[in-house]
């Protein structure tokens, strides 16, 4: 897996602050409450709802890159609303 530049100053500015490290990131991807698709930007998403956090991340050949991270004490309501829009499938 790789982690971009932008999960990465995420992490340090952010997310460590809130409990969140790379081995969470990673566990979500490789064991997700969830999966959902991105319409709007062709990613993946994988939910950790104990962590309230989603990871957003793409699949180039056989590598795993993680783009962003998003922690919201609020994900299941974030969810819904993008899956009645359509936008999470």
């Amino acid at each position: 897996m790789h982690f971009t530049e932008h999960v990465l100053e995420k992490l340090e500015k952010h997310l460590r602050s809130l409990g969140i490290s790379e081995e969470d990131i990673t566990n979500t991807i490789s064991k997700p409450d969830e999966l959902v698709y991105d319409t709007l930007t062709d990613r993946y998403v994988a939910l950790n709802y104990s962590k309230n956090l989603a990871v957003v991340y793409e699949k180039k050949g056989d590598e795993i890159v993680i783009v962003t991270a998003i922690y919201s004490s609020k994900l299941r309501s974030l969810v819904e609303r993008r899956r009645m829009r359509g936008r999470w499938i």
